[in-house]
């Protein structure tokens, strides 16, 4: 009987020791879990917080490319300043969280370099204007007193999608002091190029004209259309154009609107050397209320670079102008031509 209580006594006795141990190992278990979850919880957080300074970057970098498009600030002579060292080394952050996968790249990051290259490309309306004042003076005395004064202001602007140029001229002369020639002309284009692998534009025109010995007192013009490109290359750029539009004269004997289509564009310029270069325009235009009324614009010029530090030019300049119907006793024909020197800014 005593040895029988032994026995129970051994076998409670080794009871308790396993289920202490038992309990000991749950405890242990339970706290090594505990503490995984809190490593994943701040292995999520520090990917997180990666995230946030790729994404903070890639904004600062954009607003800087905006601030750069719109002329509030100045293009940095140096590149974009590198981003700050991470806290953790990369392989203790690799070691640390294995499971982890690599963070993705923040869109807007991807989108940066590209809407960067897009100001530097003239996407911009106001970025990449080109231009020129010109000016020809030529005087005379004796028996006859002759004076003859042309200015010319023009602006340029081409990037990959787009090409608008303004041109500007005043013409004024005079003989015996008398005026013979007071002519103002405005002329703006803007041409929507063509893509690439296609030859298909399209362009719209205006133009204001002032002529104090016409039979009207101005003349305002607005043509649109199609362009086929025939050559593009580092020499030559040739196209052709045809379209639609009108022209209304005002202060005339008969002022009245003629709707005109453009027949027949043509734009030619070539590069015949590093400082010479020629430039060829041609419009015809017919009234189709009417065809037997036309008009013919012809142009040529002729550039030379004098100076290429200061950007001064010599230009030779043919303009003929033809109107079947110019009112009055008016010449169908004029003929312009000038010599001026111009600098490029």
């Amino acid at each position: 009987m005593a040895i029988g209580r032994v026995v129970v006594i051994n076998v409670l006795f080794l009871l308790g020791v396993l289920s202490t141990s038992a309990l000991g190992r749950a405890d242990a278990d339970q706290e090594i879990e505990s503490a995984l979850q809190e490593l994943q919880a701040a292995q999520a957080a520090y990917a997180l917080a990666l995230e946030q300074v790729q994404i903070t970057k890639a904004n600062l970098e954009l607003a800087q490319a905006h601030a750069i498009a719109l002329g509030a600030i100045k293009q940095p002579e140096s590149g974009p300043v590198p981003p700050p060292a991470d806290s953790a080394p990369e392989s203790a952050s690799s070691e640390a969280a294995p499971h982890t996968a690599a963070d993705p790249k923040p869109k807007s990051e991807t989108e940066v370099p590209k809407q960067i290259k897009e100001k530097e490309d003239g996407s911009s309306f106001w970025k990449g204007w080109k231009r020129s004042v010109r000016l020809g003076l030529n005087a005379s005395q004796g028996n006859t007193e002759n004076s003859n004064l042309n200015v010319q202001f023009n602006t340029i602007r081409k990037s990959k999608k787009y090409r608008t140029k303004f041109e500007s001229e005043y013409r004024l002369a005079t003989r015996d002091g008398v005026d013979s020639q007071n002519r103002l002309e405005l002329d703006l284009r803007h041409e929507w190029l063509a893509p690439e692998g296609s030859k298909v534009g399209w362009w719209a025109t205006a133009s204001y004209e002032m002529d104090e010995f016409q039979d009207w007192d101005y003349r305002i013009t607005g043509h649109g259309g199609i362009s086929y490109q025939f050559i593009k290359n580092d020499s030559t750029d040739l196209k052709a154009r045809t379209g639609f539009g009108g022209s209304q004269t005002f202060g005339g004997t008969s002022d009245d609107f003629r709707p005109e289509a453009l027949v027949t564009g043509i734009d030619l310029r070539h590069k015949i050397s590093e400082v010479m270069n020629v430039e060829l325009g041609s419009e015809y235009f017919v009234d189709v209320s009417e065809v037997a009324r036309d008009r013919l614009n012809n142009e040529l010029k002729w550039n030379i670079m004098l100076d290429k530090e200061s950007n001064m030019n010599l230009q030779f300049k043919l303009r003929h102008r033809y109107d079947s119907e110019p009112g009055g006793r008016n010449a169908n024909n004029d003929l312009y031509y000038d010599i001026t020197v111009g600098w490029q800014f």
